[in-house]
């Protein structure tokens, strides 16, 4: 039963101004267990979100646990997307969606305080309030936040690509990480070793 079972996918569209994006949400078994969530603009796959299943679904609760991961990934990307500030050729846009979908799930894991999206320029992004009491705490971190990034070597070709990694600026108190074309500030809750929150955000971050 379960080798046969396909979980239902899912499809919708998420209007901003007189743009549509179509967004399809789908399971699939090789390489890997996963769930894909695709976004569109006219036929063209802008971003992918994808997440990995802990296994084959190979029993009743594995083939629920996968329809819930359809369900509220599907609407998580739809929300991100519609809060997303439409860019100005959405097409060439630099991956915000993912971007803001691995922020929040860094956001949820015990022991993180705050996530900020970083731009390659070292700008921090966010809405205005928290960025502000941020700046005003870490003033000092901010003014170098652009040469900080250049930990991350520049990797050749077209963009601006800098290599993937995790970096301790401030021991248990602020990293910073590269995917390569996305950049997170993270602030950690005082007394959370980086050592117990390293593993996690490496699955998030770089997923295989």
């Amino acid at each position: 039963m379960a080798e046969s079972f396909i979980p239902s996918g899912r499809t919708s569209v998420v209007k901003k101004g007189d743009v549509t994006f179509q967004l399809q949400t789908e399971y699939a078994r090789l390489p890997r267990p996963r769930v894909t969530t695709s976004v569109s603009l006219n036929g063209r796959v802008l971003h992918k979100i994808e997440r990995d299943l802990p296994g084959e679904l190979d029993s009743l609760e594995r083939m629920h646990e996968a329809e819930e991961v359809i369900k509220s990934q599907h609407l998580e990307v739809a929300r991100v997307l519609k809060e997303t500030p439409l860019s100005k050729e959405p097409e060439t846009d630099p991956h915000p969606i993912e971007g803001r979908i691995r922020s929040e799930e860094v956001r949820k894991l015990e022991g993180v305080e705050r996530v900020f999206l970083v731009t390659p320029d070292g700008e921090l992004m966010g809405d205005r309030q928290t960025t502000a009491q941020f700046r005003k705490l870490f003033k000092h971190l901010i003014r170098e936040l652009p040469e900080m990034l250049k930990v991350f070597s520049a990797l050749p070709g077209p963009g601006r690509r800098r290599e993937d990694g995790i970096y301790e600026i401030e021991a248990g108190r602020i990293l910073l990480a590269s995917t390569g074309a996305e950049f997170y500030l993270i602030l950690i809750k005082p007394g959370t070793p980086f050592s117990k929150l390293e593993g996690k955000l490496r699955k998030i971050l770089f997923p295989e």
